[in-house]
């Protein structure tokens, strides 16, 4: 009788601990996503420029933000005849675009007006411009947050939808800029969220 309760204990023993490791390594190759997040103690930031006239208010002394001030915006025609594109090609209105840049030539090649370029230390950081979109004039760029799923990156973006109020009739162009830490070279699957918020 002894022998068959200390084999019955002995077997739930080897049972739990089974179940405690099996459940430990299952977590360690599931879909634990790291966030990569913005940190102005590393020199890391961002911006967002909603059209080509509504800007949000920028420092002048940082030349990347005022580059992206004037130039990230959509392609538009002068009236004369003239284009002028900066880093995307006109498509669909409701694309959302990630170009992800890891040098200097990359920067020049992804640039297609005629100002010259801010200097960004690409040992040392990666440079994201992206393009999302509005339903009308009600919405604006909440929170970005990019994930690394082991196989590419996901770039989530929540837009704010503001209810309440009034907004002019038009699909919108949001774009931003984000500098990060070094990433690795990894497609980017883009995520959109809308939010409604009360004005």
């Amino acid at each position: 009788m002894k022998r068959t309760i200390e084999m019955i204990t002995m077997t739930l023993i080897i049972i739990v601990v089974a179940a405690f490791v099996g459940s430990t390594l299952m977590g360690c190759g599931g879909d634990d996503d790291s966030i990569i997040a913005i940190s102005n103690d590393d020199g890391v930031r961002g911006g967002e420029v909603y059209n080509q006239w509504g800007k949000p208010e920028t420092d002048p002394s940082d030349p990347l933000a005022s580059f992206f001030q004037e130039e990230l915006h959509a392609p538009y025609w002068d009236g004369q005849g003239n284009e002028y594109k900066t880093f995307f090609d006109h498509g669909d209105y409701d694309k959302e675009i990630c170009l992800m840049i890891n040098s200097r030539q990359e920067f020049q090649q992804a640039y297609m007006g005629s100002k010259p370029l801010p200097d960004v230390d690409f040992s040392k950081y990666t440079l994201l411009i992206g393009r999302t979109w509005g339903n009308d004039g009600s919405f604006s760029l909440g929170e970005i947050a990019l994930k690394d799923k082991k196989s590419y990156y996901e770039l989530q973006t929540k837009l704010l939808h503001h209810v309440g109020g009034f907004a002019t009739q038009a699909i919108i162009d949001i774009y931003f800029w984000r500098l990060y830490p070094k990433l690795e070279k990894k497609n980017i699957v883009m995520k959109r969220t809308v939010e409604n918020v009360m004005d």
